[in-house]
């Protein structure tokens, strides 16, 4: 057995139950707390405590016997750990030193003894002791060694103190891990850390993935959550590990989960080939190599538009004939709608195909038309060679749209910014020129999207006008072009919100019910995990009333609960779609509403437009 230094026990009484330096181990002191027994096994001895002070008496005998006249035992109160030393302070009140030991045990066997001749007499300076150990239980004992005749004999023990080291490492589990694909760049998991001193014998706990740190911090033992940033972390299956430092221990055992990232629509293309009679060979081809290829479906003519064929494989060629989907002459175009099993989807457009028409010239092959670059058909066809009209001269200085905000200067052309909302109609109009005003007559238009596909053609009039309705859903530059040689093009910026249809539980809400909001955000991609924000009006000032994430589907609840001793008051809402960074569309005010609070069917009251009642009812009940 060994004995503590003096500079290291003294650190660690001084910390009370708080943890002291140590290089193998965290130390905690337990004070009278621990005491397990006290005994006077012979009665030849008594024992009157105070406290933390034990007075032991033993009178005068003719012949005193061998053995142990008085011990006191005390045990490490917490499993997991061990006594590391046994401290005391003692004062000897009699003169003569008699034939008695003082004892130390460490589970029961002798660790340490000294005569009562080292037992100071001085009542104002007792005499300190510390014995090292590594047992479970320590035992400070007066033993007689001789059997014959005895003073009276009186001693003090002071403190009788344990210093406990902790040995057994923290544990650690995981509770909540994302068992679906992570689709956004924050994952949501909770775990559980625990210790034999709580919170006191926990370090740091880190979540990482790969070698790469999400989470560090430390906050003790229970439950614990955290939202991880995972924009670094490559999609895929990655390990999760949770690792929890010991305060003084060692660290619990690493804990792994998986976690599945896949944050990347299926990647998916359609290609034509046009055939005689009226036939276009299609090729679909869908990939997703994170998790999977889930589904995809064809349509004719457009999103809506009726079903060509569908399958849960990498794609397919099909032979089609058009003369089921398109009247001869006409153009239409197929839509690609893919998904993964991540629940991503991506929707590609085929180049526009034009079904023959016997009225020029009977069956022939299908011309192929679509987007090649951000002039698309117009440019292909200007490249070719065939005769255009000289457009040389030709100018125009604008497109126009009611939704147009501004506009930015370039040379004598004005160039529009377009605020327009995902797949709702937008009339897009404007004019080509000849150098002295007078309209450009009969030339033919397109109206390109930014990746080049063709949204229409149209002639001019005879003042050179042209106009087109479209049902935007992409953002960038559209362009109207002339096609000539050269091309015309009257480009403008179209920026996109996004659709947000709402329905509104009821305008008529009582005190103490739940208003409920619930609604859609389109494009769905664009609207899953997007924060939505309901609001009321202060003043001038909008303030934030409640908030919701937007699921999968781009579906929505708002729900705000009123005071149930709330007056009655018109309270004015609106539901709002903010920008946020990285979002691609444009913030909304999905909708305006009134709301009336406090109204009784029985008694009638009337609504008031009380701003103060609908202050106090909601003071203090500000989710920010």
């Amino acid at each position: 057995m060994r004995a503590l230094g003096l500079g290291a026990l003294a650190a660690a009484a001084a910390l009370g139950s708080s943890p002291a330096l140590a290089t193998d181990g965290s130390l905690y002191t337990y004070g009278i707390e621990a005491l397990a027994a006290q005994a006077v096994p012979d009665g030849q001895c008594s024992v009157a405590q105070t406290g933390a002070s034990f007075g032991v008496t033993c009178p005068p005998m003719g012949t005193s016997f061998t053995g142990t006249k008085w011990q006191i035992d005390l045990r490490t109160p917490v499993p997991g750990s061990v006594i590391e030393a046994l401290s005391w302070r003692a004062v000897r009140f009699h003169q003569t030193a008699t034939s008695i030991a003082q004892q130390v045990l460490a589970d029961g066997a002798l660790a340490w003894q000294v005569a009562e001749s080292d037992i100071t007499r001085s009542p104002s300076q007792p005499k300190a002791y510390q014995i090292g150990m590594r047992a479970l239980t320590a035992s400070l004992r007066l033993s007689q060694t001789e059997a014959r005749q005895q003073p009276n004999r009186v001693w003090t023990f002071l403190d009788p103190t344990i210093l406990v080291r902790d040995i057994e490492a923290p544990s650690a589990r995981w509770t909540n891990v994302p068992g679906d694909w992570v689709t956004a760049n924050q994952a949501q998991v909770e775990w559980q850390a625990a210790d034999n001193f709580g919170s006191d014998g926990i370090g740091q706990q880190r979540i990482g993935i790969g070698g790469r740190g999400l989470y560090a911090a430390a906050p003790g033992q229970g439950s614990q959550s955290a939202r991880l940033n995972l924009a670094g972390i490559p999609d895929g299956l990655q390990t999760l590990r949770l690792e929890v430092d010991g305060d003084g221990t060692g660290s619990a055992a690493l804990q792994d989960a998986t976690l599945r990232i896949d944050r990347t629509p299926p990647s998916a293309s359609i290609t034509l080939i046009g055939l005689p009679n009226d036939g276009v060979r299609v090729t679909v081809s869908v990939a997703d190599a994170t998790s999977g290829v889930h589904d995809w479906t064809l349509r004719a003519r457009g999103p809506d538009g009726p079903t060509v064929a569908s399958s849960t494989t990498g794609g397919e060629t099909r032979d089609l004939d058009l003369s089921a989907y398109a009247a001869p002459g006409e153009t239409i175009r197929f839509v690609l709608s893919a998904s993964d099993n991540a629940g991503l989807s991506r929707e590609v457009t085929s180049a526009l195909v034009t079904r023959p028409s016997a009225a020029i010239g009977g069956a022939q092959a299908t011309t192929i038309v679509g987007g090649d670059g951000p002039l698309g058909e117009p440019g292909r066809i200007e490249a070719s060679g065939v005769p255009l009209p000289d457009f040389s001269r030709i100018e125009t200085r604008a497109i126009h749209t009611n939704q147009t905000r501004s506009y930015s200067r370039s040379g004598r052309l004005l160039v529009p910014l377009i605020a327009a909302t995902y797949s709702r109609p937008v009339r897009i109009s404007g004019r080509f020129l000849h150098p002295n005003g007078r309209g450009l007559r009969g030339a033919t238009v397109y109206l390109l999207d930014p990746e080049g596909f063709s949204h229409g053609t149209t002639l001019t009039d005879p003042r050179g006008r042209f106009s087109f309705q479209v049902r935007p859903r992409r953002s960038g530059t559209w362009r109207a072009i002339a096609l000539g040689r050269p091309l015309v093009v009257a480009p403008g910026v179209i920026q996109l919100r996004p659709l947000v249809t709402t329905r509104l539980s009821s305008r008529l809400v009582r005190p103490g019910e739940t208003l409920r909001i619930s609604g859609a955000i389109s494009p769905r991609s664009a609207g899953r995990g997007k924060l939505v924000k309901l609001e009321w009006r202060q003043g001038a000032t909008w303030r934030p009333l409640a908030l919701a994430t937007a699921d999968r589907r781009g579906h929505f609840v708002l729900a705000y609960r009123f005071s149930a001793d709330a007056g009655a008051f018109t309270i004015p809402l609106r539901v709002v779609v903010p920008r946020e960074r990285g979002w691609p569309l444009l913030p909304v005010v999905a909708t305006r509403v009134d709301v009336r609070v406090g109204w009784t069917a029985t008694s009638g009251t009337s609504f008031g437009s009380d701003t103060s009642s609908a202050t106090s009812a909601m003071e203090g009940r500000d989710p920010r």
